[in-house]
């Protein structure tokens, strides 16, 4: 609805609003039946007239005393309209419940009550009717407990979030207010009932405000364009439109995953997700205070003026760990003066590391981050436990942490297709590790989802070495990494080769064709590699070139990389294995060097630590900036146990330990296919010999370059096919 349509309709309902209660004030008993009763008599007696007369004959009987508070909300929502404000859909969710429980009180307490010489109920036919009905089935004592939970689930509504304490201090206010306040409206002088009515609920409410304290949280304010000249106004910025979104992301809701583990066999094999609790993150935490928020806007103002760069805080964005400062230069200053001055910000404002973002995209501001005084946790379970992670499709979406705002940030790795990532010792690159397996091991099972873990420091992928969905064991030796990237590879081939028999493009095409068949469908594989810069220390040619291959080609048939380092160095990553990889990850990193190695721009080195990272979205080259989730010790150990308790059957594939070779030389790895792709080299050099003499299996490993046990079976499959002799190796 346009701003003018809305208005026009807001007038409409304050007329409409204000007819009915003086309609509603000037009821008489003489306008309870018109059949006796001329209209003139009605006219003279209502000032409403014979139409008001009727109405507020009609609001009496069904809605009782209640009629008055009714009018008084859609007076306040007609308001809102014209203010063009309009309420949230949860606040007239919350006065619905709201007036539907003092209805019945209204009925208990007064079940017969006369207004102006007319009997009607205290909470009308409404009242009197669901009154009944409770009683009936529940009694008296289960009518007041049902009525007090549809007090406390109003104020749910309206909160968004309620947690035992405050859900005990609901409790005993109601419970107060039942043998106190509410004996006091039998005080009432019911011929002026609205007004009464109306200073009674708003001293309830501002009691209930100094009690509990609550006030509405708002994560973004705009400012005027004075700055503290005289008395500076603050304008609050309009999130109402995204209320209903972030409450859904912050409420944790009820697992899809555990609840029925008997109706979907998937489900069982999947942890549920109250085996993470989220009540850690539920915690109350300090948020900054407006004054030193605008103190901060003024020091920048100040401080880059004393540069001779003029401007203004036009737009301040509170965090969970940064806060947001939109500077809008003068006319003429160049955004290149302001980006130098990060370092003489950070000393004005005596904080930690200041960054300057460069220009906002669709403003004409320049994005300056603090970091907060105080800072706030990220929690796994959290973000685990929201509606967007519980509803996402993707059995490869990952958990990121959160914004600048504190919305939640999910990532699907299926659309990366790969991840770099790179850090400093201690930068929460290992924390962030754990929290993508985890976030893996809640969205798909083992027959869903394989791993291959390559981990050459032997620390951060132990905890996973038993789990179900690892293709081989955790790889802690270099050069087997090699030969497991080198089967990497070879099992990529082999699964385009099987979409081409099948048609299809991808391997979401491919899984639903088996599944439509009853066959068991290909399972996504995420290879994680913990130190990348062992292995190109190690053997950088073999490594480079599967990896290379692997972010080349990989994405269609469900193969993605996820490659970690502490040390972005262009030896260890490469410039064409940074090409192949456009979604990237970066840590605190110790110098500019690195953060333009990872991210191609600075930044990277003036991140806070602890799971503060920016992320470079696939095919933009605009920086998001990230805080990384927390999950500890214990919640990754209660995940751990709980998949292992089910004893599912290993995926693991042992030919990849096989193929490394005794010599230290890497063998090429052969597939499931029947037929070696060497085999008619080796066949056509068989039979270009004489006799088949010299025909050996260190011959074949030193002509064709292959390790030992290669050779052995490509002899034994000559044998077999009887090209050979088994005694003396003739050519038959």
């Amino acid at each position: 609805m346009s701003s003018h349509k809305r208005t026009i309709w807001g007038v409409l309902i304050i007329f409409f609003s204000v007819y009915a209660l003086l309609s509603l004030y000037s009821y008489d008993i003489l306008q309870q039946t018109f059949n006796s009763y001329s209209i003139s008599t009605v006219h003279k007696t209502n000032l409403g007239g014979y139409f008001g007369g009727i109405l507020s004959n009609y609001l009496l009987t069904v809605f009782g005393l209640m009629s008055f508070l009714i009018i008084l909300f859609i007076l306040l929502a007609g308001i809102a309209m014209v203010l063009n404000k309009p309420l949230f859909k949860r606040f007239y969710a919350g006065i619905l419940i709201a007036l539907l429980a003092l209805s019945i009180f209204l009925y208990r307490l007064f079940p017969k009550i006369s207004y102006h010489g007319f009997i009607i109920s205290g909470g009308g036919l409404i009242g009197r009717g669901i009154y009944g009905a409770l009683f009936k089935f529940f009694g008296e004592a289960g009518t007041i407990i049902i009525t007090l939970l549809f007090f406390l689930s109003s104020f749910y509504i309206f909160f968004k979030k309620i947690n035992r304490e405050r859900a005990a201090e609901y409790f005993n206010y109601i419970y107060n207010l039942s043998r106190t306040d509410i004996k006091k409206i039998k005080l009432l002088n019911f011929r002026f009932p609205f007004v009464k009515a109306a200073e009674f609920l708003s001293s309830l409410k501002l009691r209930f405000e100094k009690r509990k304290g609550l006030k509405k949280r708002k994560k973004s304010f705009v400012l005027n364009k004075e700055l503290f000249g005289g008395a500076r106004e603050e304008l609050i910025s309009d999130l109402e439109k995204k209320e209903e979104t972030e409450a859904v992301n912050e409420e944790p809701i009820a697992e899809k995953n555990g609840t029925f583990d008997f109706i979907d066999d998937r489900d069982s094999k999947i942890p549920p997700i109250s085996l993470i609790n989220s009540e850690t993150a539920s915690k109350d935490v300090q948020k900054p205070d407006k004054l030193s928020l605008l103190g901060n806007a003024t020091l920048i103002e100040k401080k880059l003026a004393d540069f001779g760069v003029k401007g203004k805080v036009t737009g301040i964005t509170p965090g969970p760990i940064i806060t947001m400062y939109e500077f809008e230069p003068a006319s003429g200053v160049k955004v290149g003066r302001i980006l130098s001055l990060s370092e003489d910000l950070t000393m004005a404002l005596k904080s930690k590391p200041v960054r300057i973002t460069g220009v906002i995209e669709g403003k004409s501001a320049v994005g300056i981050e603090v970091p907060n005084n105080k800072r706030e946790t990220v929690f796994f379970s959290e973000i685990l436990n929201s509606k967007d992670f519980v509803d996402s499709k993707s059995l490869l979406t990952i958990i990121l942490g959160k914004n600048i705002t504190g919305g939640s940030v999910l990532f699907d790795i299926a659309k990366a297709p790969h991840l770099l990532i790179a850090g400093a010792t201690g930068a929460g690159k290992s924390v962030f590790i754990n929290t993508l397996v985890i976030s893996l091991l809640f969205k798909a099972s083992y027959e869903e989802l394989n791993f291959l873990m390559i981990d050459p420091k032997r620390l951060e992928l132990t905890p996973f070495e038993n789990l179900p969905h690892l293709i081989s064991d955790v790889v802690y030796d270099a050069k087997k990494a090699g030969v497991a990237l080198k089967w990497a590879v070879s099992e990529m081939e082999s699964r385009y080769r099987k979409m081409q028999a099948e048609g299809v493009k991808n391997i979401e095409q491919f899984n639903e064709k088996f599944k439509k068949q009853g066959l068991k469908p290909m399972p996504y594989i995420v290879i994680i590699i913990d130190e990348l810069s062992d292995l190109m220390l190690t053997s950088p040619k073999d490594v480079e070139t599967s990896i290379i291959r692997l972010s080349q080609m990989a994405r269609a048939c469900g193969i993605h990389l996820v490659i970690a380092t502490q040390r972005p160095s262009v030896n260890v990553v490469t410039g064409v294995i940074k090409a192949n990889m456009p979604s990237r990850i970066s840590f605190l990193v110790s110098s500019k060097v690195d953060s333009r190695t990872i991210l191609d721009s600075n930044g990277a080195e003036e991140l806070l630590g602890n799971g503060d990272m920016l992320f470079m979205p696939p095919g933009q080259s605009r920086l998001t900036r990230i805080h990384g989730s927390y999950i500890s010790e214990e919640e990754i150990k209660k995940t751990l146990d709980f998949i292992n308790s089910k004893n599912f059957p290993s995926q693991k594939n042992e030919q990849l330990i096989n193929e490394f070779d005794n010599t230290g030389n890497f063998d090429r790895i052969i597939t499931d296919d029947p037929d070696d792709e060497i085999y008619n080299e080796v066949l056509n050099l068989v039979k270009s010999e004489e006799d088949g003499e010299n025909i050996s299996i260190s011959y074949v490993q030193r002509r064709f370059s292959i390790g030992f046990n290669r050779a052995a079976r490509i002899i034994e499959k000559m044998q077999n096919d009887g090209i050979l002799t088994k005694k003396r190796r003739q050519v038959k």
